[in-house]
Order: structure tokens, then C-alpha cells, then sequence
């Protein structure tokens, strides 16, 4: 699937008073390459800022995607979570955010779990998917980062993913593109069918 931006921009957090455009919320643990889907899913190098440092997004923070043949939409990146050296007093206050974040939000239309390849989901993974569907979100599970792993891996994983969750995981990498058009054609079909 072809798609044209015609802008992007940081919008602002959750805090902030924002138009009501439909949004595409990108949830992972720490390090899972939130940001950097974000950044090859628009094109952009450094939009959403990446960092070294596992934890480093502290707020919800809203980007909006002026799309040429579909409209403004938001991108909204969440924090990281189950990142082990953050204090537990920082991982409550995350909790909090994101549990305002989801509930009653009528405008999210798309819940992109992500999930690195090389790891097994967890329940923080299996929550999330519990909540969305209670709230009747609609879900995909992403699973990140397959370049670094041989086909047969790659294979074997998402086959752990799939009996895991009880999904079928889209294959992503930010580095080699694998999955994009994929991912977008979900969030279209998601943000088009969902518009009041």
C-alpha cells in the first residue's frame, strides 16, 4: 500500500489540550523500537526522538499525520514499560498515564502492541490486548526488530508469538522496511472504517 504524507508533526502530550483526529497508539516495553517504527512508518530520520537510553519517553506524546488522500490522524507513542532499573515509583506513575490514556478514549481506533522478535510475550502484553478488547479497541500485534534474526528463527518466534497470544503477529523491521505497507494498510483500514 502506497501512502502519501503531506505533513507530520509533534503535536503536543496527553496533557495538552489536542483536536479530536482519530489515533493509532504504539505501546511496547522499553527498547522494543517504538520510536523508530514511528519514524520509517512517516519516512522521517529523528521526528520521534530515539534514545540508548531504555525508558527514555516519560509522556504520551501525539504526532499528527496530514495524510494526501486520507486526513489527519494522530500517531501516538506511549511509554515503555518492564524496563528493569527503572524505580518502581516511575513504573507506577506510567501505569497511571497510560490507564488514563485508554480509558473512554473514544478517538483510539488502533492498538499496535509491539513486541520484540527475540523475546516472548509477557503479561504486560497479554493485559493490554485483555483491555483493548474489553474497551473494543482494535488490535495488531507488531512483531519488531526481525532483521536480527535468520529466517528459520524468525519463523520459530513468531510461531511462539502467534500460540502466545493467540494472534497473528505482523513481521516489522525498521531497518530493512519488512512490514510497512502492511502496518499502514491496518492503520487506514482502522482510522477509515472507525470515523464517526
Amino acid at each position: 500500500m502506497t501512502v502519501k504524507i503531506r505533513d507530520a508533526r509533534y503535536a503536543g502530550t496527553v496533557y495538552e489540550k489536542l483536536p479530536s483526529l482519530p489515533q493509532v497508539a504504539f505501546v511496547g516495553r522499553s527498547n522494543v523500537g517504538k520510536s523508530s517504527l514511528i519514524n520509517t512508518l512517516l519516512g522521517r530520520r529523528s521526528l520521534v526522538k530515539t534514545s540508548k537510553q531504555p525508558g527514555k519517553t516519560r509522556n504520551i506524546n501525539f504526532f499528527e499525520v496530514d495524510l494526501v488522500y486520507h486526513g489527519p490522524i494522530y500517531m501516538v507513542d506511549l511509554p515503555g514499560y518492564g524496563y528493569a532499573r527503572v524505580p518502581q515509583g516511575m513504573k507506577s506513575a506510567w501505569d497511571e498515564l497510560a490507564a488514563r490514556y485508554f480509558r473512554g478514549n473514544r478517538d483510539l481506533k488502533l492498538l499496535l502492541v509491539l513486541i520484540d522478535i527475540r523475546r516472548s510475550p509477557g503479561p504486560e502484553e497479554e493485559m493490554l490486548l485483555d483491555l483493548a478488547r474489553k474497551d473494543s479497541i482494535e488490535t495488531a500485534v507488531i512483531a519488531t526488530k526481525a532483521d536480527k534474526l535468520s529466517l528459520s528463527a524468525r519463523m520459530k518466534r513468531l510461531r511462539e508469538i502467534r500460540e502466545a497470544l493467540s494472534v497473528e503477529p505482523i513481521t516489522a523491521s525498521s531497518h530493512t522496511r519488512l512490514g510497512i505497507e502492511e502496518i499502514w494498510k491496518r492503520i487506514i483500514d482502522e482510522t477509515s472504517a472507525r470515523q464517526d
